[in-house]
């Protein structure tokens, strides 16, 4: 099941990023990155294959999911990108992306085990139901610049850091960040996203590395301190 899943999520990939045009030669290296990664991204939860008997292995299927989705977006990018792309810019992207991944698939393995003991319960249900809702989330948090711009403008005029902490809130933001793209720069947002006229300042990739490892060492804590026992329904 598993490896059906990763292939469908690749061809999923793939599908989607020829539609947004990635294999258009004018478009910029850093463009692509985010594209990859914000493709691959939404897609991995929705294609999450569940947990594990036990919370240790279901650990080792995040991070092997997260892993892989990395891996595909890679490939994308290295494939499509041609000699344009960078090693190092390729890396630092991937990174950014693993650090959301295992993120959001802890999230949707919570939900899972938290659904799944719900009574009448189905098996797979929690399963889907998760991953739908992982996306989901992702997919809010991803268009923060674009549906809140209008609000974030008119509290800029009391609150000038309104805006800089609305794209620190977007994922989408920490990916481009770390892909080196000026997101609002980008010619769709640029022409529809109020906030691109806007003076804004986005986050430091550093303070992004700090954030998302200090929640993952938290998650990581967390997960050491509860025991390795199975996890099972309890109807």
């Amino acid at each position: 099941m598993i490896v059906t899943r990763g292939a469908t999520l690749m061809a999923a990939g793939a599908t989607s990023l020829v539609a947004l045009g990635a294999t258009d030669a004018d478009l910029q290296p850093s463009a692509l990155r985010l594209m990859a990664g914000a493709v691959f991204g939404l897609l991995a939860p929705l294609f999450w294959p569940g947990c594990a008997p036990s919370r240790r292995r279901t650990a080792l299927r995040v991070v092997a999911w997260s892993a892989a989705a990395c891996g595909m977006a890679a490939l994308a990018m290295l494939v499509w990108g041609g000699g344009r792309q960078s090693l190092s810019g390729v890396l630092q992207s991937c990174a950014m992306l693993a650090a959301i991944l295992l993120l959001a698939h802890t999230f949707a393995a919570l939900l899972e085990h938290w659904w799944s003991n719900a009574p009448h319960a189905a098996e797979g249900d929690a399963r889907d139901l998760a991953g739908r809702a992982v996306a989901l989330t992702l997919a809010l948090l991803g268009s923060l610049p674009f549906w809140l711009g209008p609000a974030g403008e008119l509290l800029s005029a009391r609150h000038a850091s309104a805006i800089d902490t609305m794209l620190g809130l977007s994922p989408l933001t920490h990916l481009a960040v770390a892909s080196g793209n000026d997101l609002l720069r980008n010619a769709w947002l640029y022409q529809h996203s109020n906030l691109a006229g806007l003076q804004f300042d986005y986050p430091g990739l550093a303070g992004l590395a700090w954030f998302y490892a200090a929640l993952l060492l938290g998650m990581l804590a967390l997960t050491a301190a509860r025991s390795d026992r199975p996890m099972e329904k309890t109807r």
